[in-house]
């Protein structure tokens, strides 16, 4: 169970005709940087982050699913070298002409020990 005061968000994006390639890019970019995007999550109070992507009626979509607690700071005034890269890639990937798909979340399931270690302060 996700403990109050924490979000639980899963949120779908096209990506731009003929942006495909550069959103692979961007995609292995992170994956590379994987530890570093890790390091970035604390000061947006990040507890979980999922990047999926999802070929539909010919065009890709990107959908990132996370687990957020309250007071974070936005990603758009980090000063994280890759957090820049992954906000330039995003303006330049993502159609902001195509309203995101907002899915309503229903419910979690988290083991208590699982939940222990995502929403204890302090825990690594």
């Amino acid at each position: 169970m996700t403990p109050a005061g924490h979000t639980t968000e899963f949120m779908t994006f096209r990506v731009r005709e003929g942006k495909e390639a550069r959103a692979g890019e961007w995609m292995k970019l992170l994956r590379e940087r994987q530890r570093e995007c890790v390091g970035t999550l604390d000061r947006e109070r990040m507890r979980f982050e999922s990047i999926f992507a999802l070929q539909r009626d010919g065009r890709l979509y990107l959908s990132w699913l996370s687990v957020q607690g309250e007071g974070g700071e936005s990603v758009k005034t980090s000063e994280h070298e890759i957090d820049r890269l992954h906000m330039a890639f995003w303006r330049e990937c993502i159609d902001d002409a195509w309203t995101p798909e907002k899915h309503e979340h229903v419910v979690d399931f988290v083991p208590d020990d699982v939940a222990r270690a995502m929403f204890t302060p302090g825990t690594p």
